[in-house]
């Protein structure tokens, strides 16, 4: 059983990647190999991350968002989250990812923004 469906898209010059369902230590990997793909993929790597249909996310997730994080500045890109739910926000704000990946509470929102965020 798929416990995460992860898509992608482009929209406004960024790599969209939606995800569905469960973010934890059986499906981060999954995550992790598509996220590493997409961001491999363009130079440089400008990936929105929506997290809005997401229904969990442990810690291992979070080590997921900041893997990918670190390879997008690698590769002098971006990565952004779209995340409305406040249950997710606090887990962001707490382990304090807010302060190193943006946070936007819609994909317009991510994809047009400079340098602002919501978080």
């Amino acid at each position: 059983m798929d416990w995460l469906k992860v898509s992608s898209r482009r929209e406004a010059g960024w790599t969209v990647v939606g995800v569905i369902g469960e973010l934890d230590i059986a499906s981060g990997t999954q995550l992790g190999d598509h996220l590493e793909e997409v961001i491999a993929e363009h130079d440089p790597p400008r990936v929105v991350l929506d997290m809005s249909r997401l229904d969990f996310c442990d810690a291992s997730g979070l080590s997921v968002l900041a893997a990918a994080q670190h390879a997008a500045l690698r590769g002098n890109g971006q990565l952004r989250l779209v995340c409305p739910q406040s249950r997710f926000r606090r887990l962001l704000r707490i382990t304090e990812l807010t302060d190193v990946i943006p946070v936007f509470d819609t994909v317009t929102q991510a994809t047009s923004a400079e340098k602002e965020r919501v978080s």
